[in-house]
């Protein structure tokens, strides 16, 4: 049985998916010059990183040398390869809670939040209220865009895989954003309940709200914020 994984597109990101895996990419994802040029000047001394994407560390790995007090990676996956690209440069911090939420949780417990600075460079897709929040703790935030994310045009969807899975030749979906789960619902546009039966999975409790707000069941989450372990999550739940 197969796994569809949702994921947007970036030439050279990724590695190959397992083989068990099919792979739609659903957005366009191309750098801003001058978000990253705002990034990369930014001061790092003392300062707090926040990454919530593969996509940031790929556009801006010059800035994985700073001299940051910390580095909060949303999600287990952004930290683990965090971590290797800093190479120790700072602490890498993932929050228990995954998402902006655990972002936020972290960033509230900060002893003196007007004593605190924050870089959160991120894709022209992400939600603005996390930044507010972050803002109306008192928290100096500099919050670039440094990517542009579109979606995929329907011609410009893999035609092949939307057919598979209209005649119910995947088992599951391992959803990588809520953006990336419309783009596949508009795509198929037929109502959610005329979809073939499958397992849903997501990596977070927030992708996991917008999962059921649109009607589909209730998806699995990992323990922790991992494609590997969400992936070998639906796999013991479609034997």
């Amino acid at each position: 049985m197969r796994i569809l994984l949702l994921r947007s597109s970036a030439a050279g990101s990724e590695d190959a998916p397992p083989g068990d895996v099919t792979v739609l990419h659903t957005h366009a994802v191309a750098p801003r010059p001058e978000g990253i040029a705002e990034a990369l000047a930014f001061d790092a001394r003392d300062a707090t990183l926040v990454v919530s994407s593969k996509e940031t560390i790929r556009f801006l790995l010059p800035l994985f040398r700073a001299p940051f007090a910390r580095m909060l990676a949303v999600g287990e996956s952004t930290g683990d390869l965090l971590r290797r690209v800093a190479a120790g440069e700072a602490p890498v911090v993932v929050p228990e809670i995954p998402g902006a939420a655990g972002v936020l949780e972290f960033l509230r417990k900060s002893s003196a939040p007007s004593d605190v600075r924050v870089l959160w460079p991120h894709g022209s897709d992400a939600a603005l209220e996390p930044l507010e929040q972050i803002r109306a703790l008192g928290i100096r935030l500099v919050a670039p865009v440094v990517y542009e994310k579109h979606p995929l045009s329907l011609s410009e969807l893999n035609p092949s895989i939307l057919s598979d899975f209209r005649a119910g030749r995947f088992a599951a979906v391992a959803v990588g954003s809520t953006a990336g789960l419309d783009a596949l619902l508009a795509a198929l546009d037929v109502p959610v309940a005329s979809l073939p039966p499958l397992r849903w999975g997501v990596l977070g409790p927030e992708t996991a709200k917008a999962v059921t707000a649109r009607g589909l069941p209730p998806p699995s989450i990992p323990v922790h914020a991992r494609l590997s372990e969400l992936l070998d999550l639906l796999r013991k739940e479609i034997r």
